[in-house]
């Protein structure tokens, strides 16, 4: 694991909240389990797996992340979605407790915002009342905090497979952490 990778863990530990979080008019009980290191490395190495194929067929891959009765992170196999959207399975099977959504968003194009979770990436997890991660063709890492209403940034740039073609934007630097509000605006 990076230093950038264990920093990033840390300041996402001190964000869990223990007590169910109001969110607009919807109160969301707690996350199942907290989220650990080894929940992130699992994300990350599913999303290593997955960031060729999503890339090369410029489409969004998606599912769902759980633990299963033995304790064990899971997914649920990925679904090809379209240039822009992907639709996770409702539920992950009997046994596994769904921790968060995953998708990609597919290949790099200067067009569009996809080093970004968008509006809707954010505004799904929180109608789904879970978290979920997201993966960008620049190879950055974001975590989608359904409670906070936010997404955070756990690794840059590269730090994933990544698009050969990708680009930073020098006109849009990222941030490291948008809240549904602030994605609002694109």
């Amino acid at each position: 694991m990076t230093r950038r990778f264990a920093v990033a863990l840390l300041v996402l530990a001190a964000c869990d909240a223990p007590d169910p979080v109001a969110v607009g008019a919807i109160v969301m009980a707690p996350r199942p389990l907290p989220q650990t290191e080894a929940e992130i490395a699992f994300a990350a190495d599913l999303f290593n797996g997955l960031q060729g194929q999503s890339i090369n067929d410029a489409r969004e891959y998606c599912g769902l992340i759980g633990v299963d009765t033995a304790g064990r992170y899971v997914a649920t196999p990925a679904r090809r979605g379209g240039t822009s959207s992907c639709l996770p399975p409702e539920t992950a099977g009997p046994g596994v407790t769904v921790l968060a959504s995953y998708h990609t968003h597919g290949a790099y194009d200067r067009e569009f915002l996809t080093e970004i979770p968008s509006y809707d990436d954010i505004r799904t997890d929180i109608e789904d009342d879970t978290d979920g991660y997201v993966a960008t063709p620049g190879g950055r890492l974001w975590y989608v905090d359904a409670r906070a209403k936010e997404a955070r940034l756990i690794c840059g740039a590269m730090c994933l497979v990544s698009d050969v073609r990708f680009e930073e934007d020098p006109e849009f630097p990222v941030m490291p952490r948008y809240t549904l509000q602030d994605l609002a605006a694109f």
